[in-house]
């Protein structure tokens, strides 16, 4: 069965497992526990990293008093290519927020460098082939997106493709002290 819709199947999956359940509980993940990290602040360049570096990112930020969000992608995902333009739009609405992205799983490197270029992707974006990232996050489809509170706690993770009436509740959520 080819990637895409190996990834389309996923998306499918854990909705209907996510709306049966009511969701699932929040990782466990202490951002300033990931020792080691560097927070990337390059922007619109893929920028080789893992857990460590967005856990870092996360981190800089909250020391800054500022909310974060981190969004999963690979260029093979077609909902991540969907999601992104609307993302794009929402950092620029809200500036309050430091947005970082992912590119996880995606291989070769130059299929990410086109992507994020293609898309003008102007956050800082860390590659993340072995999806240390995904794993940390408990990520189960693509894309992922999760949010950060100005504390650096864990507010949300999203699986799969946000709307834009979700992604602006969880903005609020996280930009409303």
């Amino acid at each position: 069965m080819p990637r895409p819709v190996r990834a389309l199947l996923a998306v499918l999956v854990a909705g209907l497992l996510a709306a049966c359940s009511g969701g699932a509980p929040l990782p466990d993940l202490d951002v300033g526990a990931a020792a080691g990290g560097t927070a990337p602040d390059a922007l619109g360049v893929l920028v080789d990293g893992g857990w460590p570096d967005a856990a870092a990112f996360v981190a800089a930020a909250a020391a800054e008093g500022r909310p974060s969000a981190i969004n999963l992608f690979a260029s093979w995902c077609a909902p991540c290519e969907a999601e992104l333009p609307l993302l794009l739009e929402a950092s620029d609405e809200r500036p309050e927020v430091a947005w970082l992205g992912i590119d996880s799983e995606d291989l070769p490197r130059e299929r990410g460098v086109e992507f994020i270029e293609r898309l003008e992707v102007d956050w800082p974006v860390l590659y993340d082939p072995a999806a240390s990232v995904h794993i940390a996050l408990e990520g189960r489809v693509m894309p992922v997106t999760a949010f950060f509170d100005a504390d650096g706690a864990l507010v949300e993770v999203v699986q799969g493709e946000l709307d834009e009436a979700r992604l602006e509740g969880l903005l609020d959520r996280v930009t409303t002290p």
